[in-house]
């Protein structure tokens, strides 16, 4: 029983609920089935929990009737901010309405899509609503894994900072120290130095051994000092420089793996994304410093997801590389006036990547 996801189905007819009834049977343990007549209320109660990753699955004969339901979703979510950032959108349709799927798809409205009629493929919609399922607790994993660095980094800078006021108070006691050696070594000077009788010359022996025991003392304590001191400053944590985060969108794996092959022994942190659609969806868990898009690719293609990109606020200043084995110039000069900083030609080099990348962050 997978218990990490949160499964909402949103439903025409009994006929298409009994599908995904028989799909999901036995696997996800919350589910809220809802025809398009279903209280509001009901679904409202049910996304309270933001806990868990939430599928929202439209199943519906047309896409069109999938898009004017989403539409409720998005005004309700807009007017009471009940949907959290991780959830992903499945599109069940007919075979014959599969262009029109693909376009709502390609526009970021939902994530995949599957068809149910004439043919029933229970594996193949069984496997998209698994895969999906897969992505999204990958994803959260990935947010408490973020959410338990961040915290030990807050732990080590707290330590850093309490080992810094360590080492600064043992650079003032040091000092205090030294002071009041050097002023008994002083009066011990005087004493060896200064005009005494005879009778007195027993005393003057005696002190005259006392000055090289406390300049002795003198010389470990500076040692000791200096030693706590290199103990300290080696035991505060270093912190490496981060390198920017990349994220990489390309259909090839082929081409995703090449490229975080040579980026990251560089020092980047890179995510990667299938299509345009899946790296619109991973925007909402990751902020990256650079974005190398492909051009060429199924569900949206890289002007489409382009487009989307330069309409969202949070990248207003990231640039973004144009991926391509297309020689056409005016995708090029199409992509620049949308806003791509520049553009590689596949396949690409190590030296040509990292050098169009370090020039421009």
């Amino acid at each position: 029983m997978d218990n990490m996801i949160s499964v909402v189905v949103f439903y025409q007819s009994i006929e298409i609920k009994k599908v995904v009834q028989e799909i999901l049977r036995n696997k996800y343990q919350r589910i809220l089935y809802c025809d398009i007549k279903t209280n509001q209320d009901q679904f409202i109660a049910f996304m309270e929990d933001k806990s868990k990753p939430t599928l929202f699955i439209y199943a519906f004969e047309q896409p069109k009737e999938a898009v004017e339901f989403n539409e409720i979703i998005v005004s309700l979510n807009n007017s009471k901010k009940i949907l959290s950032d991780k959830y992903l959108s499945l599109l069940i349709c007919c075979r014959e309405h599969r262009e029109a799927a693909y376009f709502e798809c390609s526009k970021g409205r939902f994530y995949s899509y599957e068809t149910y009629k004439p043919v029933y493929d229970m594996n193949r919609i069984r496997l998209s609503i698994t895969q999906m399922c897969d992505l999204l607790t990958s994803q959260d994993k990935v947010h408490f894994y973020e959410e338990d660095k961040k915290a030990i980094i807050n732990k080590l800078q707290y330590v850093s900072v309490q080992l810094h006021e360590v080492e600064t108070s043992i650079v003032d006691e040091q000092g205090v120290q030294h002071s009041l050696l050097n002023e008994l070594i002083n009066e011990i000077d005087k004493l060896c130095n200064g005009d005494m009788s005879k009778e007195s010359e027993k005393v003057q022996n005696h002190v005259a051994k006392i000055k090289p025991k406390v300049e002795n003392f003198k010389a470990h304590n500076q040692n000791y000092f200096n030693e706590i001191g290199t103990k300290v400053r080696a035991a505060a944590p270093s912190y490496k420089k981060k390198m920017p985060l990349v994220l990489v969108v390309d259909d090839q794996n082929v081409m995703l793996k090449i490229i975080t092959t040579i980026l990251k022994p560089k020092g980047f942190d890179v995510e990667v994304a299938i299509n345009g659609a899946a790296a619109i969806n991973k925007l909402k868990s990751c902020k990256p410093e650079l974005i190398l898009l492909d051009i060429d690719m199924p569900v949206m293609n890289g002007i489409q997801t382009l487009k989307n990109m330069k309409s969202m606020e949070q990248l207003e200043n990231v640039p973004i590389i144009m991926l391509t084995s297309i020689t056409d110039k005016e995708s090029f000069i199409e992509c620049r006036q949308l806003g791509a900083i520049d553009y590689i030609v596949k396949p690409t080099n190590a030296e040509t990547l990292l050098k169009k990348i370090f020039a421009v962050i």
